[in-house]
């Protein structure tokens, strides 16, 4: 493994925008872009919407709910325990990975208090319950109530999830419908289940080719998953290492993309949650502390805008019949050419979302406190 010297907090950022497709659009098929990402950030509907149209030529609403529909990209509980969207070969891969971390998280002692009944039996009967029909975890936790009437509904539903791949089928979770998603097993909507789980040694090649140069803990913090120096250690051959301006070590690809530091960066208007910051344990290559402090963990993130590569302020959108609003909230001063690319972008982005609002009115308030 070949050491190299001290990578900058700037260096760092335009290499991670270079990696997340957040430097410039590509002409990229959709199924290729989400392998490489190693799936979306999907806990809301929109937001894998939304991370596309920030990184593809030509995104549309329609490409990406077609590939939903047919079955070419599923949407389901992975890293983190949280939902993401990932082409079918990663879903078969990467969930079993994850299931001891998924287990010991549905099976925690405060959950363990809310439930009077076997797991196993819970279990058992969700599935079948699952096979007979598609149904919201609403749904299945009053059906699962019935046989098991001591219990939290919503932790029995929880038992199932946990153990099983559910996916989150149309017409719920696509563009344009809103409400409980539907959720149906893995098996039951393509033919088969989970596969033998992907080398973590292998997953760790994956991991920093499109969030690298990254150390031990952001890999961990990305998937959920603890213990992983040895799977960096059995490729430690095929990797170089930097220093962080703080002193950690960061592990890499040799030939993957790392942009000079003064590259320029276009913004970018972030959905809630996306994989540019919670892919990483330390976010300051992208999040400063000043960013941070302005975005307080509160029922999710703020979605927030890039300036120069950096989170610069946040940005909320409320549509009133054919007018839309954007409200930007800026975290620093703007120059007067930060604000007309911010503006420039902002639009594109609300068109994108309103789906052609008429009128889009974006509007400036003072810097944050």
């Amino acid at each position: 493994m070949l050491t190299m010297t001290t990578i900058t907090d700037r260096e760092l950022n335009r290499a991670t925008l270079a990696r997340q497709i957040l430097l410039g659009r590509v002409d990229s098929l959709i199924p290729e872009a989400v392998a490489f990402l190693l799936g979306l950030q999907a806990q809301t509907t929109n937001g894998p919407y939304q991370a596309l149209w920030n990184r593809l030529s030509g995104f549309t609403h329609q490409a990406l709910t077609t590939l939903i529909a047919d079955k070419t990209l599923l949407r389901a509980t992975t890293m983190r325990t949280t939902l993401h969207l990932h082409t079918v070969d990663d879903m078969r891969a990467i969930r079993p990975l994850l299931q001891p971390m998924l287990d010991r998280t549905f099976a925690s002692p405060a959950k363990a208090r809310t439930i009077k009944a076997d797991r196993a039996a819970v279990r058992t009967l969700g599935v079948e319950l699952l096979n007979q029909q598609p149904m919201t975890a609403g749904d299945l936790g009053k059906r699962l109530l019935e046989a098991f009437p001591d219990s939290d509904p919503y932790v029995l539903a929880q038992v199932v999830q946990g153990a099983e791949t559910l996916v989150q089928i149309p017409p719920t979770r696509i563009w344009g419908h809103g409400g409980p998603p539907l959720l149906t097993r893995i098996e039951s909507w393509i033919g088969q289940g989970v596969a033998k789980p992907i080398d973590m040694p292998a997953l760790v090649l994956r991991y920093l080719k499109a969030f690298g140069p990254a150390s031990v803990a952001d890999m961990q913090h990305w998937c959920g998953l603890t213990r992983l120096a040895p799977a960096f250690e059995a490729v430690r051959d095929q990797l170089i290492t930097f220093t962080a301006e703080d002193g950690r070590t960061l592990y890499d690809l040799p030939d993957a993309p790392r942009p000079d530091a003064d590259t320029p960066a276009p913004p970018r208007f972030l959905p809630e949650y996306d994989n540019v910051y919670l892919g990483f344990a330390d976010r300051r290559r992208i999040q400063s502390d000043l960013a941070r402090a302005r975005m307080p963990l509160v029922n999710g993130y703020p979605s927030t805008f890039t300036v120069d590569g950096f989170i610069a302020g946040k940005w909320s959108l409320a549509r009133r019949k054919d007018t839309a609003n954007l409200t930007l909230t800026p975290f620093r001063t703007l120059l007067k050419r930060e604000l007309a690319a911010v503006d420039q972008e902002g639009r594109a982005m609300a068109g994108f979302l309103t789906e052609g609002a008429a009128a889009i009115t974006p509007t400036v308030l003072p810097v944050a406190d």
